[in-house]
């Protein structure tokens, strides 16, 4: 679309990095051999991980393998479930078209739950057993598409990572897997405070010995002087080396953005401010090309192009002129795959978005909402319900906001992404209060909780009531691994149920009592034991004693069905058959 606009990164020469790049062909050459690999590349904001993935990348095509990449998407708090894994797995599917349909053939309706296109995904009824089914799937179809060519799949930005991505990658560099495979994963060190949940998954994966950790550092000033005479096309002087090396402490990206202001002449000027230092591209741009970019701030990690061109209102040829200047200034970048554009750097991103006024972020994010709802295409499926819930939260209209993020706890849930499911139905509950009544008045339980009966209500009738939701986070909570969290909920209900005059209300009053004697038993129910189902569609209740109090004596007082026999992620694994180079396997 923008033809002749130079869109590489600022820097024409790749500096450095040849012990980490050593250690990715060691990872590629094992993996031809048919020992699978396995690793983790770490390092702070800007220090060039995605530079060193890229190089790698084009080593790998041109040794006749396959790369394929996917980024996890910062898109409200919830993310959206695998997103690293449908965008890689899109675009296997269109590289390589014969031998995907042949590895899918048979489980295209499983595997849509990460690629719609595959087709329709059954019903969205809690599985006990499917999520573990999904990953094994996966796994299965990773390896056939590894049996006779290498395969590098790339998964960038895992601290953006959603928990059922998280839970998918655990599983898949736990598991025995064969054939030619690499799984690669990126992240931000510097973004991983204390309880950030990435941290979990590193410090068990570090226990792992088949699990390569790759850290990258910064550049020491002989690399600086290297990347900037790259930059600069003219041998630096010492001095300036070592005011840009001072300045920027060895990070790639502050290099690239300081040397761009020597060339234009703005280094004097420069403020101290590492927001201001970020926004001096921007700044050069015309008017409207910064609004285009402000726009593209907070549509997501990734905005496709016509989607952008719905919000931003403007004609093709002026969308077009400002989306050429901002990609001529190392800005925005075309998206690798697809149709749409992104920040050169995440940073940029981030002082951009942080630019915006309270009032402005708002209407963007009501432009970006009213856009979507009316050409729902404009966005791939999978993300469509997650990324209008946010849209319409970040534009503070609960109205709107309440029935997107529970169509989007629906989707989540039939996808298994249970994680997700809870974190949006904690939103739902955040907005229940704020959302006018009309708006909940035209809830339905058939449409949004799956998990309990609705006693003698008609679920397609009876508006949707509080405890519902509530009922509905218990299950998510406990199938998601996030016990304290089902349980706390559990109990906060219940005290309601306490609270309530009658607690045993008749139909069309709220969920009862009996009920909430299953929703204690889902909590604390053991991790193999099936959830509950909607009995309105003929599935079959847990038995429960006739006599529920309100408050239900400690323990269960329901039975639950016996234990599933299929296995989960998060039970007990296998020894991993992954090779790490220097291991044997």
């Amino acid at each position: 679309m923008l033809d002749g606009v130079e869109n590489r990164s600022v820097s024409p020469v790749f500096v450095g990095r040849e012990e980490e790049l050593g250690t990715l062909r060691e990872a590629l050459a094992r993996a031809g051999a048919g020992e699978p690999q396995a690793l983790l590349l770490g390092g702070e904001a800007g220090v060039g991980k995605s530079r060193l993935l890229e190089e790698f990348g084009a080593e790998v095509r041109e040794a006749g393998a396959e790369f394929a990449v996917g980024g996890c998407v910062e898109i409200g708090a919830e993310g959206l479930p695998f997103a690293p894994f449908s965008t890689a797995l899109r675009a296997l599917r269109r590289r390589l078209p014969a031998e995907f349909t042949a590895a899918v053939a048979g489980q295209e309706a499983e595997l849509a739950r990460l690629l719609p296109e595959l087709g329709e995904s059954p019903g969205g009824r809690y599985e006990e057993d499917g999520t573990a089914r999904l990953f094994e799937l996966t796994l299965r179809l990773l390896e056939r598409l590894a049996a006779e060519r290498t395969l590098v799949l790339a998964l960038e930005d895992l601290h953006w990572a959603d928990a059922s991505t998280r839970h998918l990658l655990a599983y898949l560099f736990r598991t025995p897997a064969r054939g030619r495979l690499v799984l690669l994963g990126s992240y931000r060190s510097d973004d991983l405070h204390r309880r950030h949940p990435l941290r979990p998954l590193l410090a068990e994966l570090d226990r792992l010995r088949t699990v390569t950790r790759v850290e990258l550092p910064r550049f020491s000033p002989p690399e600086v002087s290297r990347q900037l005479a790259g930059i600069l096309a003219a041998e630096p002087e010492e001095a300036l080396v070592d005011e840009v090396f001072t300045r920027s402490d060895g990070n790639a990206f502050f290099v690239e953005e300081l040397a761009g202001t020597v060339r234009s002449g703005q280094c004097t000027g420069l403020t101290d401010s590492l927001r201001d230092l970020l926004l001096v591209r921007v700044e050069s741009l015309p008017e409207e090309g910064q609004r285009v970019v402000r726009i593209v701030a907070e549509g997501g990690s990734t905005v496709e192009y016509r989607l952008l061109a719905a919000v931003a209102g403007l004609g093709e040829d002026a969308l077009i002129e400002a989306l050429r200047g901002a990609v001529g200034a190392h800005v925005l970048l075309p998206a690798p795959e697809g149709d749409g554009y992104r920040f050169r750097h995440s940073l940029v991103r981030e002082a951009v978005s942080d630019d915006l006024l309270p009032g402005e972020r708002a209407r963007l994010n009501r432009r970006y909402a009213h856009a979507l709802e009316a050409e729902p295409h404009l966005v791939p499926a999978e993300e469509r319900a997650t990324r209008l819930a946010s849209y319409w939260y970040h534009a503070h209209e609960p109205a709107k906001a309440l029935p997107a993020v529970l169509d989007a706890s629906a989707a989540a849930r039939r996808r298994h992404a249970y994680a997700e499911q809870l974190s949006l139905l904690e939103r739902a509950m955040e907005l229940w209060d704020q959302a006018p009544e009309t708006a909940r008045a035209g809830l339905r339980p058939l449409d949004h909780a799956e998990a309990y009966p609705v006693g003698d209500r008609d679920p397609a009738a009876a508006p949707l009531s509080f405890l519902d939701l509530m009922a509905e986070a218990a299950v998510a909570g406990r199938l998601c691994g996030e016990r304290e969290r089902a349980m706390k909920i559990t109990k906060r209900a219940l005290r309601l149920l306490e609270a309530d005059p009658d607690p045993l209300r008749g139909p069309g009053s709220g969920s009862s009592a009996p009920a909430w004697c299953r929703a204690r038993a889902a909590a604390t129910a053991g991790p193999n034991s099936p959830a509950p189902r909607n009995s309105s569609a003929g599935s079959p209740r847990p038995r429960c004693t006739p006599r529920c109090s309100p408050t239900p004596p400690p323990g269960p007082c329901c039975t639950p069905p016996a234990p599933s026999p299929w296995p989960t992620p998060n039970g007990p694994s296998s020894t991993p058959a992954w090779s790490a180079p220097g291991t044997s396997s």
